[in-house]
């Protein structure tokens, strides 16, 4: 009796061991995949959490396996050990998973003894994710079918004035003080046939921008109205909004706005883009991909807008003051190799300058004035045949039948006035002039020689003579006095007038200028009238740096590869 209480002992202790092993918890450390928010997806972040059987010591150990889904980011719950118990991943789609259709049909008869069968099929269309967690990089949740029922759009183009950007998560917002525009979104659609038609996209634009009118809309595309503010905004940002109008997420984009003023700005030549900074130094457009190599610029300070040449491609450009191309010709018999251009204020007249053949160019060139109306070039008004290359246009721009050039291979300055009247020549010894800049305060043309600039006026009498330059690549005069960069020693220079042609005058160095240094290499100078000031286009540093009237840094502008020249505009009176 007491050996076979013991074996049943036995028996029991084996049976309860055996019992045990069974009900305790196996390997599997984890609960199924679940969501809050039910399986369907319609847009914004969608949280899908685990809670863990047995904790982990650091959220490495826990990872999501999904197909098609992105995790925004992922929050953990841990217990009074520091451990981590439960994992929330947030989730969005930016495309749908593959599409899945399931066909249902149903056996239809008209009665009972038709013999007669058909068929009505349905075709219902799914967009499914599967979403799994995966802990210690082997053992798996169970997983979670997801249905992508909407996903908010983002932008493809953002369009202000006429210039369309591409939909980046910054945009940037740059417009003039009181002008009325228009605003096109563009938005991009994740998906076609009936799949969001029940949930469509809403747009909530900044509240800075002082509620545009929106004007039309559809799925994709939203028109608004806006007036700009009429103060100016040099940076501020908020963002604009893209929601579903079930109210289930939504999208965020930083909008950057600047609202500036025409006057002080500047346009910024690259050898194939545009730049304008506000001025501010706030970069407020960029054309790119039109040019293969500018030779010259002009602007037209009454109604911003820009003229461009190309020599590589022989065209001759317009745009608007956002960047908007307004006319664009490209014709090899019409130009040949343009090296500058000039336009007058009225905005009648644009002079010209290039080559008269392509054969031996270098010294046989013309001087052309064209008429423009509608923002559209008509044929020449006059033409002179010059030994070229002419170089450095400079009008008066209130006066269209006056321009002065320079002719560098020819050591030669002149100027045209009184259309059909010749040209006239000045008599000087010059080294190369390169470039010219008239000053309509006093008449006179100040032109960079090589190591030296010159003032001249129509008589041919020289008023001043500064010397010492290492060599001088810019000038630009304003209300008697004058700027000028010198790129070889890394100097910008300011001299003041007035300049009547005395002794003292013509025997000028650069001892007698404020010197400002800190630039590498400053291709180009352009004075503001109005304040004294001046923009210098530093080459090698890529920058547009903007100077007050005693040469102090006020701001500047970046962003730019190898710039040639600048040209500011001006107040007009």
């Amino acid at each position: 009796m007491h050996s076979i209480s013991a074996k049943v002992w036995l028996s029991l202790v084996a049976l309860l061991v055996f019992l045990s092993s069974c009900s305790r918890e196996g390997p599997e450390p984890l609960w199924e995949a679940q969501s809050v928010m039910g399986n369907e997806y319609k847009g914004g972040l969608f949280p899908v959490f685990i809670a863990l059987r047995e904790p982990v010591d650091n959220a490495n150990s826990i990872s999501w396996s999904t197909r098609y889904a992105r995790i925004a980011y992922r929050t953990q719950s841990v217990n009074s050990k520091k451990q981590i118990t439960a994992d929330t991943a947030f989730l969005y789609w930016e495309t749908p998973p593959p599409l899945f259709e399931k066909i249902d049909s149903v056996q239809i008869k008209k009665d009972k003894k038709d013999t007669v069968v058909s068929w009505k099929y349905d075709t219902t269309r799914y967009y499914r994710d599967t979403v799994l967690a995966v802990v210690n990089g082997a053992e798996e949740s169970l997983p979670i079918i997801i249905e992508v029922k909407n996903i908010l759009p983002r932008i493809k183009s953002l369009t202000v004035g006429g210039i369309s950007k591409p939909g980046d998560s910054l945009l940037t917002i740059a417009a003039n003080l009181g002008d009325k525009l228009e605003i096109q979104l563009l938005l991009e659609k994740p998906f076609k046939n009936a799949f969001n038609k029940s949930l469509h996209p809403e747009v909530e634009m900044p509240p800075f921008m002082g509620n545009p009118k929106l004007i039309s809309e559809d799925d994709s595309v939203f028109v608004y109205e806006w007036t700009v503010p009429n103060k100016e905004i040099s940076d501020s940002s908020e963002y604009l909004k893209i929601k579903d109008s079930g109210g289930h997420g939504e999208r965020l984009y930083k909008v950057h706005l600047v609202v500036y003023t025409e006057c002080s700005s500047v346009w910024v030549a690259a050898e194939n883009e545009l730049v304008k900074y506000s001025p501010s130094g706030t970069e407020v457009a960029r054309i790119s991909g039109n040019f293969s190599s500018i030779s010259d610029i002009s602007v037209n300070s009454k109604n911003g807008k820009l003229f461009v040449i190309d020599e590589s491609k022989n065209s001759f450009s317009i745009y608007n003051n956002y960047g908007k191309l307004l006319y664009n010709k490209i014709d090899t018999t019409l130009f040949k190799l343009p090296s500058s251009v000039a336009v007058d204020l009225d905005g009648s007249y644009v002079w010209i300058a290039d080559a008269r053949s392509s054969v031996d160019a270098l010294y046989k060139a013309r001087l052309r004035r064209f008429s423009l109306i509608s923002d559209s070039i008509q044929l020449a008004t006059v033409s002179y045949d010059i030994s070229g290359p002419i170089k450095g246009l400079s009008i008066n721009q209130f006066q269209s039948d006056f321009v002065w050039f320079a002719l560098p291979k020819r050591d030669t300055v002149g100027f045209v006035k009184g259309v059909p009247d010749s040209i006239k020549y000045m008599k000087n010894t010059w080294d190369r002039p390169s470039m010219i800049s008239h000053d309509p305060s006093n008449g006179i043309a100040w032109v960079a020689d090589s190591s030296r600039i010159v003032a001249v006026d129509t008589s041919g009498k020289i008023l001043a003579i500064v010397k010492g330059f290492g060599f001088v690549s810019s000038v630009s005069a304003n209300k008697g006095n004058v700027w000028a960069s010198d790129i070889l020693t890394g100097k910008v220079y300011r001299f003041k007038g007035p300049f009547k042609g005395t002794t003292q005058d013509t025997t000028l160095t650069v001892i007698n200028g404020r010197e400002i240094y800190g630039f590498i290499a400053p291709i180009s100078v352009s004075a503001y009238i109005a304040d004294g000031g001046a923009w210098v286009i530093d080459k090698e540093a890529g920058m547009a740096v903007r100077l007050d009237s005693n040469g102090t840094r006020i701001t500047s502008g970046t962003g730019l590869k190898l710039p040639i020249l600048g040209k500011t505009l001006q107040k007009v009176e």
